[in-house]
């Protein structure tokens, strides 16, 4: 009966108190769910990430070596007990140009089985030419790609096409990521991949060999138990190339040697048969030449005769020819002079009455001149009549009859004058006239003369030139046979010279070729001493680009799982500790009932303790299988901006964090219930079913401040003295408000922190443009020549030598992988690299008494400035080095000295191995890609980094804890609503008959919740406050916990996420106020004030 009536109470108590049911139910669920679901997902990216490379088959291990691998290595491999599968590949790294926009991409075989594509379109490569293409580039199906091997090679040494046709686009599981790796061609940085057949590639052997370790799939990755086993299957492999590598080297110095001996005989051979074929000619061409010269004696005999009688008629035909000469000189001039006759006397004919007209003129004028002339003397015995013959009047020029006179005079005697200058010319023309008459007449009688001495010329010349014209024809008969004989002589002549040019040719080349395979015999036998042992290089997937990331983020959440969801639970623990505790003291006249009727005390904790149990288990479980399905999912899916690739996300439960968060939430819940319980059942039933006293009323702090307390109203006054009177409430309520608070600070805080290191790192540390790492063995004519063209090369803006090695710093028991840097221009390291203290800003200056090293390395091994770390080396002996400044950095582990200390460590100079360069700040990342393309064209450059490039990566990887970061925020603010929910709750449950009491004395329903919600406000920044101040350690706790050893996050939380924090918890405190209302305005006065008794 008991059993019945305790089972009928505990479930009428859950129905009566659904609410107070359901509240710790969630709240366990949520603090369950963070927990477990945080906690998982780091185990669950791992799944899923194993999934997708035992799904397609990714390698556990590279080979490559500098001899090439055959298929026997091959077979080899596959012999060993630790490897399930093994297959040789090719791979080759070309340029592509589209337009002016060059990419570097890697080209690679396609597996039968190993590192499996995935097609998105299109088909899989069959035949040579086509190609698969990287989905993440820009080529589609159809698309040409024409290559060039970025070096002085042709693409046809290691390809049989240097253009392929994109047949499919698709991923790799080599790259699971954005990012391609470097390459030594083009900038530095691969583009893209293509997939081709293997037949496409010409090497004879295999450029490298993926294996396959047994059990390997059946291990997780990323999990020490899946790096033990390919740890020791690549000791198998480490030992197995040892004597590959010697059989290796043996077969090309067999091959070698028996090309260089097969060569060996056959330049022997083809010697002794040079030999023979020289012989052959000499003999050839001495006939020839005796044959030769007998025929050669003829045809000078004959010649003898040709050339007499060619004297002969030469003589003739040039007194013919001076006869035809000097006739045709008569002809000539016999019509030139009858030319210049007829010439001659039709100008004058032409010209003789211009002259007769111009002589008529000129006598015309004449008469005009004798006129004038007349008219002047007139003029004068005028003057002279009019002055008497006064010679002294018309002879004085100032009178005016003088002044005439002398003009008339003046007149007269310029046309005397010109009457003397134009008769003269009449009389001259009149004689040309007739002068020519004569001229025309005697010279045409002379030409008539001449005319017919010639005309018996022709005859006696067209005789003679017939006589030699015969004698010529007969000659030339002869003469034809002579030449023909000549022409053969000749030919034979040209046939033997030839032959002796082909000799000589032949002999010289002979000598050449023999000298020549003497050489490359030589050369042969040299390069076979030459064949270095066959060096091996293996490695694992941590290689291959992006995997790491990906590990390093599940190890991110791992961490984060360590921290935030411990904190975030701790909090839903407490409230739901809260409610258990408060719901038992609630029901104190209830236990004081059942037990005076009789009831063990542990019948009576059962209710309670059974109603914690089945609230927290509920709770448990719902929080488990909710929260290890979503909270992973959301999580993994988020980093599936960065990998993509991986095609199915897999979140299954994990029970160890199930039950781990499960029993912490029922211990906690239970021992509160037990411990309420236990304390209540040891009072007796009579006090018991009596409400407790009130607790004693005490002055406030305000109280003792008259200027204050004075000049608050009643509400005010009573809000403070509630604050203060209720004090387990009033921390219960600033811890829980506070908790939430400084949990979404912290989310905040996170994001903070994690996105602000990219851009201090490589926009205030290191800010230099990219890194030049040099070829191996650099003489200093090498480096001259590339510090030239850096000098001249107007886009790098300046350069700096820098030395790079990676060592092991010690300090006591601690160890830590660090790159020692030395800079070969001290005076200038600030462009390249701010020195300075994190907290006071304080620059640093290398000095040759110490090292500067990075705060995050100098933590890790526990060193202070001042402290001596020790670099191990068993060889020369530990190198000491004293710490003398601690800088900022975020990204890697540095250690910075000048030369001269590297030297006073050392002993030795450091051996510069990179160039850092710098270009003008206002370059794109696209122009100083282009600097770097033309750098690395330089025979002494081996690669270029670009800061840029590590900086997007960077941002990329810490840019999918995005989502991360909110899912945290939200779950802080879900926490923040239920915490605040199940407060007020509780505050206004205890205070149900104090606020009944206020409606019956008046107060309006606004009143009471204002009386109610005023207290809860104050409450709330009150918490917000101490949130900031908790929040601000936790974060601090929280970075510090969740960094990887490989980075440093930031300490700093900016104003806008306290702000937005702060906004969130008031945000929340206030729609709690408004859904408090109207539980408000329910309370029933009459029965909230009924005698408990």
């Amino acid at each position: 009966m008991d059993m019945k009536t305790t089972t009928i109470e505990f479930f009428r108590e859950i129905k009566k108190s659904s609410g107070r049911f359901v509240s710790i139910l969630f709240i366990v669920a949520l603090g369950v769910a963070f927990f477990s679901g945080i906690r998982a997902s780091e185990p669950d990216m791992r799944v899923t990430g194993d999934a997708y490379f035992d799904q397609a088959n990714l390698m556990d291990i590279k080979v490559i070596s500098t001899l090439g691998l055959t298929k026997d290595d091959v077979k080899a491999f596959e012999g060993l007990d630790s490897i399930d599968k093994a297959e040789g590949a090719y791979s080759g790294d070309f340029l592509n140009y589209d337009g002016e926009k060059q990419r570097a991409l890697h080209v690679m075989s396609l597996s039968e089985d190993i590192n499996q594509i995935t097609v998105t379109e299109g088909r899989l490569p069959e035949k040579s030419g086509e190609c698969l293409a990287d989905d993440e580039s820009t080529y589609k199906v159809g698309d040409k790609i024409k290559l060039t091997s970025g070096t002085e090679d042709p693409v046809t040494d290691t390809l049989t096409t240097d253009e392929l046709t994109v047949v499919g686009t698709g991923n790799s599981p080599y790259y699971i990521s954005y990012g391609r790796g470097s390459t030594t061609i083009g900038n530095g940085s691969l583009s893209a991949f293509l997939v081709v057949p293997k037949e496409t590639f010409t090497q004879d052997v295999y450029t490298e060999c993926y294996l396959l370790v047994k059990g390997a799939k059946e291990c997780i990755a990323y999990t020490d138990e899946y790096e033990d086993l390919i740890d020791d299957a690549m000791d198998d492999v480490k030992e197995l190339s040892n004597d590959r590598g010697i059989i290796r080297r043996r077969e090309l110095v067999d091959d070698a040697t028996r090309e260089l001996d097969q060569a060996k005989i056959d330049l022997k051979e083809g010697k002794a048969k040079a030999e023979q074929e020289l012989s052959d000619a000499e003999t050839q061409i001495a006939d020839a030449e005796s044959q030769l010269a007998d025929a050669k004696e003829k045809i000078r005999s004959g010649r003898a005769q040709i050339e007499e009688a060619k004297n002969t008629l030469t003589q003739k035909q040039q007194e013919l020819d001076q006869a035809k000469t000097q006739y045709a000189d008569g002809v000539q001039q016999l019509q030139d002079g009858r030319a210049q006759y007829e010439a001659g006397k039709t100008a004058f004919e032409a010209g003789k009455p211009e002259a007769e007209q111009k002589i008529t003129e000129g006598e015309a004028a004449l008469e005009q001149i004798q006129a004038g002339i007349d008219i002047c003397n007139n003029g004068l015995e005028a003057l002279k009549d009019m002055c008497g013959n006064d010679e002294s009047i018309y002879g004085n020029p100032d009178t005016e009859i003088g002044a005439q006179y002398a003009g008339l005079v003046q007149q007269l005697e310029g046309l005397e004058q010109q009457k003397t200058e134009l008769s003269a010319q009449l009389q001259m023309a009149k004689d040309q006239l007739a002068s020519a008459e004569q001229q025309f007449s005697d010279t045409k009688a002379a030409l008539d003369a001449s005319e017919a001495a010639l005309a018996s010329v022709p005859a006696q010349l067209t005789s003679g030139q017939e006589q030699i014209n015969a004698g010529w024809q007969e000659l030339s008969e002869k003469e034809k046979e002579l030449e023909k004989g000549m022409s053969e002589i000749t030919e034979n002549e040209n046939k033997i010279s030839d032959a002796k040019q082909d000799l000589e040719e032949g002999r010289t080349k002979a000598a050449q070729d023999i000298a020549d395979g003497e050489d490359k015999i030589a050369d042969g036998e040299k390069k076979i001493n030459e064949i270095p042992e066959a060096e091996w290089y293996i490695y694992d997937r941590s290689t291959l680009p992006e995997y790491n990331g990906y590990g390093e983020n599940a190890d991110r959440m791992k961490a984060i799982g360590k921290v935030f969801p411990v904190l975030f639970f701790l909090v839903a623990a407490l409230i739901s500790l809260t409610g258990m505790t408060r719901m038992v003291e609630e029901q104190r006249v209830q236990i004081g009932t059942m037990k005076a009727l009789g009831y063990r005390r542990s019948t009576i904790a059962m209710k309670y303790i059974g109603y914690a149990f089945f609230a927290t288990i509920t709770g448990s479980i719902l929080g488990v299988l909710v929260g290890e399905k979503i909270l992973p999912y959301i999580i993994i899916y988020s980093y599936g901006i960065l990998y993509h690739h991986i095609p199915e996300i897999l979140v299954p439960y994990v029970p160890s964090y199930g039950i781990m968060a499960s029993a912490a939430a029922i211990a906690c819940t239970l021992m509160a219930t037990i411990f309420a319980c236990y304390k209540e059942l040891g009072a007796q039933p009579s006090e018991l079913m009596r409400p407790p006293a009130p607790k004693v009323g005490k002055r406030v702090f305000l109280e003792r401040i008259p200027f204050i307390w004075k000049r608050l109203n009643f509400s005010w006054k009573s809000t403070v003295r509630n604050l203060m009177r209720y004090k387990k409430r009033f921390f219960m309520t600033i811890f829980g408000i506070g908790g939430c608070m400084a949990l979404m600070i912290v989310g905040y805080g996170l994001r903070d922190s994690v996105y602000e290191i990219a851009d201090i790192q490589y926009s205030e540390i290191q800010l230099y443009d990219g890194q030049i790492v040099l070829q191996e063995d650099l003489n200093e004519q090498d480096r001259e020549h590339l510090n030239t063209f850096l000098d001249t090369d107007k886009e790098v803006e300046s350069y700096m030598d820098a030395y790079m090695k990676s060592i092991t710093l010690k300090n006591g028991k601690k160890e830590r992988q660090a790159y020692i840097t030395v800079f070969g221009d001290v005076k200038n390291i600030g462009r390249y690299v701010d020195f300075h203290d994190r907290k006071s800003g304080e620059k640093y200056k290398l000095t040759d008494d110490g090292v500067i090293i990075c705060e995050k390395t100098a933590k890790l091994l526990n060193a202070k400035v001042g402290d001596r770390i020790t670099i191990p080396d068993e060889k020369n002996g530990d190198k000491e080095l004293t710490i003398s400044h601690i800088c900022e950095n975020y990204m890697g582990h540095y250690i910075y000295m000048t030369p001269a200390y590297y030297n006073k460590v050392f002993g030795t100079m450091p051996e510069y191995n990179s160039v850092l360069f710098e270009t003008d700040d206002s370059y794109s990342q696209t122009q100083v890609e282009d600097v770097g393309e033309k750098i690395m064209k330089r025979d002494e450059v081996l690669s270029i980094s670009y800061v840029h490039d590590i900086q997007e990566q960077l941002d990329e990887m810490l840019s999918s804890l995005n989502l991360v970061i909110i899912v945290l925020i939200i779950s802080a603010g879900m926490l923040a609503f239920v915490v605040l929910y199940n407060l007020n709750t509780i505050n206004i449950t205890e205070r149900q008959r104090e606020l009944a009491t206020l409606k019956v004395l008046g107060f309006y329903d606004g009143e009471v919740a204002q009386y109610v919600f005023r207290e809860n406000i104050l409450l709330t920044f009150i918490g917000a406050a101490v949130g900031v101040v908790l929040g601000k350690v936790l974060h601090l706790f929280t970075i510090q916990t969740v960094e990887v050893d490989a980075a440093m996050f930031g300490r700093s939380i900016y104003l806008p996420s306290f702000i937005y924090s702060l906004l969130f918890t008031v945000g929340f405190s206030l729609l709690i106020n408004g859904i408090m209302y109207f539980k408000l305005k329910k309370i029933n006065m009459v029965e909230s004030l009924k005698s408990v008794e």
